[in-house]
């Protein structure tokens, strides 16, 4: 991944490089250092959201008092390139025609390459994180469709896919739509744990946004930019888009 995102920071006068991941929202980018996780967020979220509103191919300059930017909207990627005045978009053209290719085909695949942020590490997999996420995700959802329907949702969700996974019986929702982990009941550590709590977030989410348009079934990334890097080692954002509910 860091390959192909240098090819295009290769580009006389571009000085960042921001690809999303659209199916999974998965961010990778080569920004400058003092670029912290705020401000990466701050560029990774209306990029993705622009580019999930709009359903066809599509590049958008953008020109700037002090540079300019190109974004590239593809089926499976969305590419911002941000440079200075003298970047040139014909050159900026020529390279990222075979770079979006292999970006578009390895998002397909799965294949996320080097320094991916799907490459799991099994410590990174714990209960309390999971349930943690669960709850970040129920919180944020609430401040944008109220406590009714997320604790509504939160529930119906679990209790659908209570069958499948015998752990969620150790778990409740309160009428805050608060999980937690009923007393008496030690954390699971079974091997479908992540599967779970990544199949009951999809499920949760979908079922939000089929009641209001304020949310998406999408928006997983912004639901969970607090522990957005924790999750990324996890693998979490890949079984949440494919899953297939």
């Amino acid at each position: 991944m860091n390959t192909i995102l240098s090819n295009i920071r290769s580009v006389p006068g571009v000085w960042g490089t921001v690809a999303i991941d659209k199916k999974r929202a998965l961010t990778y980018q080569l920004l400058p250092a003092s670029y912290d996780a705020e401000v990466v967020k701050n560029i990774a979220i209306p990029t993705l959201n622009l580019a999930q509103s709009c359903e066809r191919p599509m590049v958008v300059d953008m020109f700037f008092e002090k540079g300019k930017a190109r974004l590239y909207n593809r089926g499976e990627a969305v590419v911002l390139i941000l440079g200075r005045e003298e970047m040139s978009f014909d050159v900026l053209g020529v390279v990222c025609k075979e770079a979006l290719q292999a970006l578009c085909r390895r998002f397909s695949r799965g294949e996320l390459g080097d320094n991916s942020a799907l490459a799991v590490d099994p410590k990174a997999v714990g209960f309390d994180l999971l349930l943690k996420a669960i709850n970040i995700i129920a919180y944020n959802a609430q401040r944008k469709i109220g406590a009714y329907l997320v604790t509504k949702h939160l529930r119906n969700a679990k209790d659908e896919l209570a069958e499948r996974y015998q752990f969620f019986s150790s778990l409740t929702v309160d009428n805050n739509g608060v999980a937690s982990l009923l007393k008496g009941y030690p954390p699971y550590k079974g091997d479908d744990l992540l599967r779970g709590f990544a199949h009951w977030a999809n499920l949760f989410v979908s079922k939000c946004a089929s009641s209001s348009d304020k949310l998406r079934a999408g928006d997983i990334l912004e639901l969970t930019l607090d522990i957005k890097n924790k999750l990324e080692l996890t693998g979490f954002y890949q079984l949440y888009a494919d899953i297939g509910i």
